[in-house]
């Protein structure tokens, strides 16, 4: 291969090995669409035409367009992407609309037929909320391509945009009267502000609100301006969004919209002969001098549920080796001998040249992170083999193999790496507050001072040490504003000195790789820096302080993870997908690392028969009573009447218990840094499986490998990584800006076994599109966060009742927490499963629940199982304390999303969006929650067993009691079908046919086996 940039393949070439082309021609055809007819929409904006004719609106995504007195709301032809907020010009010859591409919003015009589509606004930042000049040659919009949002103005004539505030909070939402005078939004100390610009370019605030104000609107007179104001939900408290309208002069505010109006968070507008166009109640309304008026409108959606495609085959019955995939972190020594990495819960030695690695550590707790020393006589890791929850930091001498504990802090510690001198590490802690914080702070290796060098981070890589050993540097999250949570990720400068960081970036305006796992990493001699963007490794040439002196190379076609530098800076180890490579800077030649290490699945051999009081079986509606189960190895072979004859069996009795499917837990965030602890809790909840609709690949791998081998105990676990567009926020997400870096996080797919594909909020819709093809041709389900037009793709799934974050707010809940009929019939055409993540991620809502049986949740003696550090901090201590309780059913309108879901048959999989620190417990209180909707116990636990496993396509295998299952079952006290939080009374679990006894899960790390 010739050196400098390495030429990108043809897509097909990329994909050749997996055979995408005869993939996808595998997938069954789809099945046929479905189109159904709507009435209401769910926080949508309507503008009418300068002409009062016609009516513009932007209902779930798509514009259309119907008669002023109401009417068929027919669609734009000729715009595939998302377009939001149309405003008509002052001639009404045209509509400008923010449009989604790219992973991006622009601003662009159309013809109200289709016609002279054009777009005005590019780049990679965000333009949004346009809005005409009086004189209708430019357009106003706020964009963040300055830093944070600002006023811009662009020409019809795609002139380059003009800026227009500059304050250093965000500034958005403008509006024009006709005078000239702009009237916007700006973010303040406490909620936000009412701003006007006048001609002369003064600012001044006209009124203020402590809540979010959101899309103003200039009266025809230019006397007054109409905005919403809103206030998102919280536990026992209902969200709620109103119509306000102020005195352009005075500032003095009145209220416009009627008590128990559920207001749209959508532009108002100013009609030709006074009132208000606003939208509401899940219509369009006309408010003038009396009460408001409805404009009814009806839409037409088609929608393409998931087509029958083959399924992907899960080996849970053999003990055939299979090659490890989950590998955490590999790092090459000094002297380009060896490569050190995680699997399987321990540290691993592997020489290259030699496929077999070594196993340095061997024992049931979780030790990750290894990190060499300069002279490669060391090796750094973290591990929680204190065995109280928390991971510290080790050190291993690597001739004699001893071994030293340098820290015993109260919260975890995590990421370190040597400095240049190798007289000390850095690393990160976490704080138990604060799942998302860390703190980069320094070890002395001599006296073992920990000292604190940056505050609050997100998640940030591992650090990589400036050649000159003065800073530290992270990939981290670089936001673009306080508005929206997504940003890019760059590098932070940590001066270890305690000066100012700084943020930089080898290829500005581009996202660096998985911030989980792929950090910006010096080379030894600090002549390069290696680093991962679009999937791919690329090094820079650094001066002797870190700075970039020329532009990057890239160095690789094929997937890129985890670089790591030989010593003498002349080769670069790395990980992908499911293999170890190395190239060479001379030539960029590329060489595979052989590997070869393998699991099994840790299947019991016997037969068990569990004599089971009551049986609950995760279809029927009531008990089976006084039944066998009979179980051989790890498949339930028989469900019959006791018989008391048996001989040669091993007897489980729950004569006096009540036998149910275990459970599931679909939407959940488990990071390895919480230990060996997860799974064990998670079992003792009787959560036998889990769905993680989103992890840093590999190690949702390593903890799927691990559980299943025995490695720890823990529940089965069905996993996946997250492709995110351009912009992202969490660490786990992987950036996707083009095609190809698309094609490669689905050949990551395919080569990691995936067993369900993520999308997430920002990535453009025509990668959505090509993600489902991807998903359903190698047999695995697709869900996504947006509900059209990803229910005309084929989704499979949908996470959360409502999300948002690329736009103000989500378009499937009203603030209110009310579920209008558009998305409804969108959930139920398309015949996806629903996840709500309704309640159950806020402990206080279990705790409330309890506390109305005149429980306490300090009386569940599973929370006895987390570390002190976890019990302590914010998320469990007020739930602990019985303060802040609050019924959750509160925080939504009657009858609420979850019960109207129900009625109309979809199914809802029940998942909380919690971290480790409600794992299990959420579950319990978001079966309670169902309940309250409506729900029988019964339907409740269906949902979490039989329909838990039909999302994740294993219900042939797994969710209910029955010939042919797998043996994943819990034996619990009370009755559940009465009371469903009675499956808190764990006796006993069993999982893949393994008998565990809450006391010996409750005991500690022993249960993992090797």
């Amino acid at each position: 291969m010739k050196r400098g940039l390495v030429r990108l393949h043809h897509m097909a070439a990329l994909g050749g090995a997996l055979g995408w082309s005869s993939l996808i021609a595998a997938v069954s055809p789809a099945v046929p669409s479905r189109t159904f007819t709507v009435r209401e929409g769910t926080n949508f904006t309507a503008a009418m035409s300068p002409d009062a004719t016609r009516i513009a609106i932007d209902l779930q995504g798509e514009l259309r367009i119907l008669p002023a007195k109401g009417g068929k709301a027919v669609v734009v032809p000729g715009l595939s992407g998302e377009s939001r907020l149309p405003s008509w010009s002052p001639d009404g010859k045209l509509i400008a609309f923010q449009y989604y591409l790219g992973g991006y919003w622009h601003i662009f015009t159309v013809k109200p037929d289709g016609s002279d589509l054009r777009q005005l606004s590019f780049g990679a930042a965000d333009d949004r909320e346009p809005v005409w000049s009086a004189d209708g040659r430019s357009i106003l919009f706020a964009s963040d391509r300055a830093g944070n949002f600002d006023i811009w103005s662009v020409g019809l004539d795609r002139a380059a945009p003009v800026q227009l505030t500059r304050a250093p909070e965000d500034e958005y939402s403008p509006a024009v009267a006709t005078d000239g005078r702009i009237a916007f939004v700006a973010t303040a100390a406490k909620g936000s502000e009412l701003r006007l610009r006048s001609v002369d370019g003064a600012v001044r605030v006209v009124t203020a609100d402590p809540s979010r104000i959101a899309l103003p609107a200039w009266s025809g007179d230019g006397s007054s301006i109409a905005y919403v104001a809103y206030a998102s939900g919280r536990l026992g408290r209902r969200g709620e969004a109103s119509l306000h309208v102020a005195d352009a002069t005075s500032g003095k505010d009145r209220l416009a919209s009627a008590a128990g109006e559920d207001v749209f968070v959508a532009r108002p507008q100013s009609l030709p002969r006074g009132g208000w166009l606003y939208t509401a109640d899940g219509v369009i309304k006309r408010q003038g001098t009396g009460a408001a008026a409805t404009i009814p409108f009806a839409a037409d959606f088609t929608v393409t549920p998931a087509p029958a495609y083959a399924r992907k085959r899960h080996d849970f019955t053999s003990t055939a080796p299979k090659p490890v995939k989950g590998i955490l972190h590999p790092v090459v020594s000094p002297d380009g001998k060896y490569v050190a990495f995680t699997a399987l819960s321990d540290l691993w030695l592997l020489k290259i040249g030699d496929p077999k690695p070594v196993r340095l550590t061997n024992d049931p707790f979780v030790d990750i992170d290894p990190a060499w020393s300069p002279d490669g006589s060391r090796l750094a890791y973290t591990s929680d083999r204190r065995g109280v929850g928390t991971m510290d930091l080790y050190v291993r001498d690597m001739a004699s193999g001893r071994e030293e504990r340098l820290t015993e802090t109260t919260e975890s510690v995590a990421a370190p790496v040597f400095s240049p001198d190798g007289k000390s590490i850095a690393l990160t802690m976490l704080a138990s507050d604060d799942w998302h914080a860390n703190f980069p702070n320094i070890v002395d290796l001599q006296t073992k001072e920990i000292r604190k060098i940056h505050g609050w981070t997100f998640k940030p890589s591992v650090g990589s040490w400036s050649p000159d050993g003065k800073s530290v540097n992270y990939v981290v999250l670089a936001e673009k504003s306080d508005r929206f949570r997504h940003g890019l990720n760059e590098i932070m400068r940590v001066p270890v000195d305690g000066g100012e960081q700084r943020l930089t970036s080898p290829i500005p305006g581009k996202s660096l790789g998985i911030r989980a796992k792929d950090g910006a990493i010096y080379s030894p001699d600090g002549t390069h820096m290696a680093f991962v963007a679009d999937g791919v490794l690329w090094t820079v040439a650094t001066d002797r302080h870190g700075d970039f002196i020329d532009s990057p190379r890239r160095m690789t076609n094929d997937l890129a993870d985890e670089p790591s530098w030989a010593g003498d800076s002349r080769s670069i180890v790395y990980q992908s997908a499911d293999k170890l490579k190395r190239i060479w800077l001379d030539d960029a030649h590329i060489e595979d690392i052989p590997l070869d290490l393998s699991w099994t699945n840790a299947i019991p051999r016997g037969r068990k028969v569990i004599h089971a009081g009551r049986l609950f079986d995760g279809v029927g509606q009531a008990y089976r009573s006084d039944v066998d189960i009979v179980v051989d190895d790890n498949v339930i072979t028989a469900v019959e009447p006791h018989r008391g004859d048996r001989t040669g069996v091993e007897w489980i009795d729950a004569k006096d218990k009540v036998v149910i499917p275990g459970m599931f837990e679909n939407h959940i965030h488990n990071f390895i840094i919480n230990g060996e602890q997860t799974g064990r809790i998670a079992l003792a909840f009787g959560i036998t499986s889990i769905r993680e609709p989103g992890a840093e690949p590999s190690e949702g791998l390593e903890a799927k490998e691990a559980w299943a081998s025995g490695a720890r105990a823990g529940p089965r676990l069905f996993t996946t990584g997250l492709i995110e567009g351009p912009r992202l926020y969490y660490p786990m997400s992987m950036p996707v800006g083009s095609r190809p870096a698309l094609e490669l996080e689905l050949e990551r797919a395919a080569r990691l076994d995936y067993d369900f594909i993520k999308t997430y909020e920002r990535l453009d819709n025509a990668y959505l599109r090509r993600a489902v093809e991807a998903a359903h041709a190698i047999g695995i389900p697709i869900t996504s966060h947006d509900l059209y037009p990803a229910t005309t793709f084929g989704v499979d799934a949908i996470e959360h009742l409502v999300t948002g974050d690329r736009i103000i707010v989500g378009d499937r809940l009203s603030i209110s927490g009310r579920i209008y009929d558009d998305a409804l019939q969108l959930y139920r055409q398309s015949g996806i499963d629903v996840v709500p993540t309704a309640a159950g991620a806020d402990p206080r809502a279990g705790a409330y629940y309890l506390a109305r049986q005149g429980k306490s949740l300090r009386d569940v003696r599973q929370m006895r199982m987390l570390a002190p550090r976890i019990l302590a901090s914010r998320y469990l201590k007020s739930a602990l304390d019985g303060k802040g309780l609050a019924d959750p059913s509160l925080e939504s309108a009657k009858p609420s999303p979850v019960t109207r879901l129900h009625q109309a048959g979809i199914s809802t999989p029940p998942g909380t969006d919690t971290s480790f620190f409600n794992l299990g417990f959420g579950i319990v209180g978001e079966l309670q929650y169902y309940v309250d909707q409506g729900f029988t116990p019964a339907e409740a636990l269906r949902s979490a067993t039989f329909e838990s496993a039909r999302l994740s396509k294993v219900e042939d295998r797994l969710g209910s009691i029955a010939p042919g299952k797998l043996a994943d079952m819990v034996i619990v006290g009370g009755d559940p079908l009465a009371n469903v939080m009675d499956v808190l009374n764990v006796e006993q679990v069993i999982k893949d046919g393994r008998l565990f006894s809450f006391d010996q899960l409750a005991a500690g790390a022993e249960l993992g086996k090797k």
